[in-house]
């Protein structure tokens, strides 16, 4: 479930929102709020973060405009940044975006882990769907970096682009030790973020606000898609 409110307020009341859900989990998207630049309330604003949500994990998300984001990042933010939340706070998870320098990502996937916290490595490629056979090199490529989970995200065009997915993602799961999270955005997507487990997939994201992402589904409706399915 994402949070994306702009100031501390709606930050706080989204989350709030979440425990009341069904969610297993939350994930902040920092690059939705404006408080960036001042790093000791934004720590302060995390960990607060973290008391609410109790029990349920805190991912977080800075996600670049070219990868889907709010805002442009250079490295030396994007790493000043985690690196003050890797040490001064109690998250889950921190989202990595695999396009960034290897020696940024290897530092920030060696603090993370010191401080038992997962990474995901991420991809999202919004320009053009990738071949299947491109979709499984990127996958085998983001696992040598040595995070917990990948994460691939595609915009299809057609039907194809969409079973490319799905497959590449089983086949990469034969050959890497890290879960795979496999998205297809957009209405032609829809599928992927319910039946991922057919596929290997093993994580989704739904939504109780509006959407983080295209094809993104309600909380509701993922979680009676996903019991059904289930059985």
């Amino acid at each position: 479930m994402p949070i994306t409110g702009t100031d501390v307020n709606q930050v706080i009341g989204q989350a709030g929102e979440i425990v009341s859900s069904s969610a297993d989990l939350a994930e902040w998207r920092l690059d939705y709020f404006n408080g960036l630049e001042e790093t000791a309330g934004l720590i302060a604003t995390t960990n607060r973060l973290t008391e609410i949500l109790g029990d349920l994990p805190l991912i977080i998300t800075l996600r670049d405009r070219t990868q889907g984001g709010k805002r442009q990042i250079s490295d030396s933010d994007y790493q000043q940044l985690y690196t003050a939340i890797l040490r001064n706070t109690n998250v889950a998870a921190i989202d990595l975006e695999w396009q960034r320098d290897a020696t940024l990502l290897s530092q920030l996937i060696d603090l993370a882990h010191g401080q038992q916290v997962r990474t995901i490595i991420s991809c999202h490629n919004y320009d053009q769907a990738p071949t299947e056979a491109e979709m499984v090199d990127q996958l085998t490529q983001m696992a040598l970096l040595g995070g917990n989970l990948l994460e691939l995200a595609i915009t299809p065009t057609n039907a194809n682009d969409v079973l490319g997915l799905m497959n590449a993602a089983h086949d990469a799961s034969q050959r890497v030790e890290q879960p795979i999270i496999a998205t297809a955005m957009g209405p032609l997507g829809t599928v992927t973020r319910v039946a991922g487990q057919t596929f290997n997939s093993a994580l989704t994201f739904a939504t109780i606000r509006s959407e983080t992402a295209p094809g993104q589904l309600s909380v509701d409706q993922t979680r009676t898609i996903l019991d059904v399915l289930a059985h």
